[in-house]
């Protein structure tokens, strides 16, 4: 520990350098971490916080929930299950347009959302996403679809949104007197993983079946991945150079410390220190950046940063730098005391 700290004080501006690195590595990882959780979230947290595991739907190369359509002779054909209605509308509140994913749920089945509050619905009342009160929406609100008047009676206690729209839940109540004239459903949901015996028209889909047909959720997820861990094979490329050719210039230093007696080890272990110590405040600066820079985004951008996926990308960079570490502990391994003092001509 002695070892590695006298050398950080005596080289500061070096390791000062690669520490600032490694901040902007970890804000740009937990940034794009960030962003690829927030379109998650704003494109199908109505899939991933459902209680179904299962769906029955339309047989189709792709399980498309807002192009499935059960009938009410599928369901009669298929044991148990609770119906569930989508469609994607637009509704009109004060003369303004609003994109909204409308769900049809049992109200007193486990798959109907909780409330802030406990709020029973009447025919062509709304359970709405808590996006729609930052908006400034408020229970008691009147919306304008098909026709009808939808009354909006409370707010989810999760995030519902569906396709980049907000979610509103109402009963099949009110989705079979508005869908009379040609009834149909979306998919039949199960609680479990359990094997469904369904009509030849029909399959069974898990919920990350239905979650990455999706429009859009796949490409948007896998490209944003992707940036992240070629930011994270870049922090391990960018951490081994660093530290390689600080250990290159200072190969005749460790040479002189084995020939007075130090071991390898205690050498290693010093490489190592002086890398977790920088990594630590490097990772520590950029979660307080990132944090910082979270306060000036836009309330509108679809950004969200839980503690576990802070605690993970910081966890993975920190490995990265401790592999990046490896090729300079080769070098350390390898020197000679004897070259390294002059004995060896």
């Amino acid at each position: 520990m002695f070892l590695a700290w006298k050398e950080i004080r005596y080289a500061k501006m070096k390791f000062l350098l690669i520490t600032g690195i490694i901040t902007l590595i970890t804000s740009l990882v937990l940034s794009i971490s960030g962003l690829a959780n927030g379109l998650s979230v704003d494109n199908a947290s109505a899939i991933k916080n459902m209680t179904a595991d299962t769906y029955v739907v339309e047989k189709s190369d792709q399980h498309q929930l807002e192009r499935s359509k059960v009938t009410p002779a599928d369901i009669e054909a298929i044991e148990g299950g609770s119906p569930l209605g989508l469609k994607m509308v637009e509704m009109i509140h004060d003369r303004e347009a609003v994109n909204i994913s409308l769900f049809a749920i049992n109200p007193e089945s486990s798959f109907m959302p909780v409330g802030e509050e406990s709020v029973k619905l009447a025919p062509y009342e709304i359970l709405a996403d808590p996006s729609l009160k930052k908006e400034g929406y408020k229970p008691g609100d009147a919306f304008t679809y098909g026709e009808k008047t939808w009354i909006l009676r409370g707010f989810t206690e999760k995030r519902f949104s569906y396709g980049h729209t907000p979610s509103v839940f109402t009963s099949l109540e009110t989705w079979e007197d508005f869908q009379r004239e040609d009834l149909s459903y979306q998919a039949l949901l199960f609680t479990d993983n359990e094997e469904v015996d369904v009509p030849p028209n029909m399959d069974t889909a898990s919920k990350e079946d239905i979650l990455s047909n999706v429009p859009g959720y796949s490409a948007e997820q896998g490209s944003l991945k992707m940036m992240v861990i070629f930011l994270l094979i870049i922090s391990a490329i960018v951490l081994a150079t660093f530290f390689y050719v600080m250990t290159l210039q200072k190969l005749h230093q460790y040479g002189v410390l084995k020939a007075i007696g130090a071991k390898a080890g205690v050498l290693l272990r010093a490489l190592f220190l002086q890398i977790s110590i920088l990594s630590a405040l490097g990772i520590l600066a950029g979660n307080t950046l990132t944090y910082g820079l979270t306060q000036l985004i836009p309330g509108d951008v679809p950004f969200e940063l839980s503690s576990g996926m802070i605690l993970l990308n910081s966890g993975l960079i920190l490995v990265m730098a401790w592999m990046g570490s490896l090729l300079s502990f080769r070098s350390i391994m390898k020197v000679d005391p004897l070259e390294a003092i002059g004995g060896v001509k």
